[in-house]
């Protein structure tokens, strides 16, 4: 699509722009709690979007009608990535219209978003980066304004992994939040493995092994499933394939960054050193995606999760440094390039308020 700056989009980056330069340089001791703040203040602004100016295809506005369904549901969804709407429905079906339920979906990014908020505290600055990436970098900003459950999925992935990586002892309720995932988005279930096994010894087989094979068994998948799956055979298949190159060779790209920052930092944190080598453990396969080359619609929906990964560790990186003026460089690079993902048309079609 041709780039044309849509103007409706301006102000609103404006004013959150302004707020995240502004704890940027006149918080300093409170960037974090701060910046918690402006997520969840940017997640009620998702929610007060004109639903009616919306496309019909948004997954917001179809999950809303979803939940506002007057009546049974049960033969318009299934899967178990559904279950959230089963188990909300009785109770939104029954008391809330579509613009009520709309709102509810955006106000739910709030419990994991504090979750991941209270797991990376300990390394200061982290969150803050990370709010950096959810508002103004287009592989986090479309996770809070359109895919709702990856959204929520991504952010409790990322949760996860931190809270993993800290603990010295096995902890059931860090296992029993990786296994459920899958119930949120099933295709965090091909992450599973490696969440379960980042302190092991063999983490980095484990994890490559495991997405390996899920990438195989997408290139290899039975004909039964290519026939009924809309992920393969898709009409702009090509120009699904070159970004697919494109943005695992910039996944790479940040891997190769963030390392080099890590080298010349300071001494760092276990808890840091380890939730380094948990990401790149999750990034060294990124590059199996290109298996899915048949159905990119997938691996580009997995490039997600590679993405949030990759801010993650860059931004670990770029906190053990201990350099403000590097840290304040990467916060304004984000927020400038936020002016180009807030207004590019595939993006700004889903902030209109």
């Amino acid at each position: 699509m041709e780039f044309e700056v849509q103007s409706h989009a301006l102000l609103p980056h404006l004013l959150f722009s302004l707020a995240y330069l502004g704890i940027l340089f006149f918080a300093r001791d409170r960037r974090d709690n701060l910046g918690l703040g402006l997520v969840i203040a940017f997640c009620i602004t998702l929610g007060l979007r004109s639903v009616e100016s919306m496309s019909r295809g948004a997954d917001p506005l179809l999950y809303a009608a979803i939940l506002s369904y007057p009546s049974d549901i049960k033969d318009v969804i299934g899967g178990a990535d559904y279950a959230i709407f089963s188990l909300l429905h009785p109770i939104t079906g029954a008391f809330f219209n579509l613009n009520t339920c709309f709102i509810l979906l955006h106000l739910l990014y709030i419990a994991p978003l504090y979750f991941l908020y209270r797991c990376v505290e300990n390394m200061r600055g982290v969150f803050f980066l990370l709010v950096g990436w959810l508002l103004f970098v287009n592989s986090g900003l479309l996770l809070l304004a359109n895919f709702f459950r990856q959204g929520i999925s991504t952010i409790l992935f990322l949760a996860i992994l931190v809270a993993a990586c800290a603990s010295q002892k096995t902890d059931m309720g860090k296992r029993a939040g990786a296994l459920g995932l899958p119930l949120l988005h099933l295709a965090s279930a091909a992450l599973v493995p490696s969440l379960l096994a980042c302190k092991m010894r063999h983490y980095l087989l484990i994890s490559s092994a495991s997405f390996v094979i899920l990438c195989l068994a997408v290139h290899f998948a039975p004909a039964s499933i290519v026939y009924q799956s809309d992920y393969f055979f898709n009409a702009g298949e090509a120009s699904q394939q070159t970004q697919l190159w494109i943005k695992i060779l910039t996944i790479y790209a940040m891997l190769g960054f963030g390392y080099l920052l890590s080298v010349h930092a300071e001494k760092s944190s276990l808890q840091e050193h380890s939730v380094r080598r948990a990401a790149v453990g999750m990034l060294i396969p990124t590059a199996a995606l290109l298996l899915t080359s048949n159905a990119p619609g997938i691996g580009l929906r997995y490039l997600y999760y590679s993405y949030a990964l990759a801010f993650l560790y860059v931004a670990s990186a770029v906190s053990c440094r201990r350099s403000e003026p590097l840290f304040k460089l990467g916060a304004i690079s984000l927020c400038l390039f936020g002016l180009v993902t807030w207004t590019y048309p595939t993006v700004a079609v889903l902030l209109v308020w």
